[in-house]
């Protein structure tokens, strides 16, 4: 630790070198643990979300309680109730409790650190003329993601957060990917460092996969059902390995708005006895699926929209669980899977290059367990919560001058 304190000129150096280091010493350790008890003081937290709860809200659930675990102080503001099951902690955690929807009190607490989970959150309570001028002495710090930062609404016009970047203490993009694009749209670099979203990896247990010889080899996704998760193309590739490979089946978790027509896809690939489109699960039922299966797929590309996603928390989930996972040279996901060593990649929208990888994976099992061991470690060194916990509470210490 640094001291900026010229404490040295408190010291007599008439005195003897002996007591003067004594003297040293003593004013060095009074600061230091005048340092050690400020950065312990327990901070006060308001999470803002556009809703709460949510299925998905898991990996920020996570941060949240990883936090009070610390000592620390959450609170959380929501624009509106999503009415859907949340992560088993909000239970565990009261976290109910502390939820304030649609409108912010009259009175506002101390924050200390005001988190937005997105940008269009950060510049919506901005343009509230009370938060305002009362986040004029608080922390506002802004987490960016894909549907933040990507879209062409924003890359056509990267002013419209061009008061959000000045008044903003602290931009969190999930990945280094969306670093660089925000910094290209005119925020102060010193502003914004890369936290990736994590997952609480005890929750995913290890379990280190053969191929079968005579039973069924399952392929997975878990994801919302949207574009740019590129299930459409995961969808065509097996369609060819079905027909080379008997013993494979495709099951699909999540909903979305391209649920009718991925459907309708499946349909017309005959592909009704070979995938099973199973709507929403909770993450016990997902860990559960997986624990089944042994092939993640996960083919994301940009949507027509220009939406693309940072890293995809259901990607490092499959990795945690020892699955063998295909992604996409999308980006953030490169910094997740190391392409043949941990996983694969593969370019967007290249359904041959989705079949030879598949293909590859079917016809050498034995790459099967040295990828599974490496992905379950990329996972735990870089993306496990606890780590990710500590390092935001040090940026949130840091931001706030201890």
């Amino acid at each position: 630790m640094q001291f900026n304190i010229p404490y040295f000129k408190l010291l007599d150096y008439g005195e003897n070198s002996v007591l003067r280091n004594k003297k040293r010493l003593i004013v060095g350790l009074i600061i230091f643990c005048f340092y050690s008890v400020m950065e312990s003081r327990p901070l006060h937290i308001l999470f803002v979300f556009e809703y709460f709860p949510a299925s998905s809200q898991a990996h920020i659930v996570n941060i949240m309680t990883g936090l009070i675990d610390r000592g620390h102080k959450i609170s959380i503001f929501s624009f509106r109730n999503k009415d859907q099951v949340g992560c088993p902690n909000i239970e565990k955690y009261s976290l109910m409790n502390v939820v304030t929807y649609e409108k912010m009190p009259k009175k506002l607490p101390e924050y200390d650190i005001v988190f937005c989970q997105s940008a269009s959150l950060g510049k919506k309570i901005l343009e509230i003329k009370k938060l305002r001028i009362w986040l004029r002495h608080r922390k506002l710090v802004v987490c960016l993601r894909g549907h933040d930062i990507t879209q062409n609404e924003v890359r056509n016009n990267p002013d419209m957060y061009r008061d959000l970047f000045k008044k903003t203490a602290l931009f969190l993009p999930v990945c280094d990917y969306f670093k660089k694009l925000v910094v290209q749209f005119g925020c102060n670099i010193n502003k914004v460092i890369v936290h990736h979203s994590a997952i609480d990896c005890s929750q995913f247990f290890f379990t280190a996969r053969q191929k079968p010889e005579n039973e069924m080899i399952h392929f997975v996704s878990v994801c919302r059902l949207v574009q740019k998760k590129g299930i459409d193309y995961a969808l065509r590739a097996f369609n060819h390995v079905a027909e080379k490979y008997q013993n494979v089946h495709y099951t699909i978790v999540g909903d979305g708005p391209e649920v009718i027509y991925l459907k309708l896809l499946i349909k017309q690939l005959g592909l009704q006895d070979k995938v099973t489109l199973c709507g929403w699960r909770t993450q016990k039922e997902i860990v559960s699926i997986l624990n089944k299966s042994h092939i993640f797929l996960l083919p994301s590309i940009r949507a027509n929209e220009g939406d693309e996603e940072g890293i995809a928390n259901a990607l490092k989930e499959a990795m945690a669980m020892g699955l063998i996972t295909i992604g996409s040279w999308h980006a953030g996901t490169s910094e997740l899977i190391d392409h043949g060593v941990s996983g694969f990649l593969v370019h967007e929208k290249n359904v041959p290059e989705l079949i030879e990888t598949i293909e590859y994976i079917l016809d050498n099992p034995e790459i099967w367990e040295p990828m599974e061991l490496m992905a379950r470690k990329k996972v735990e060194d870089e993306f496990e919560t606890k780590q990710c916990v500590e390092k935001l509470e040090k940026l949130f210490y840091q931001l706030l001058g201890y």
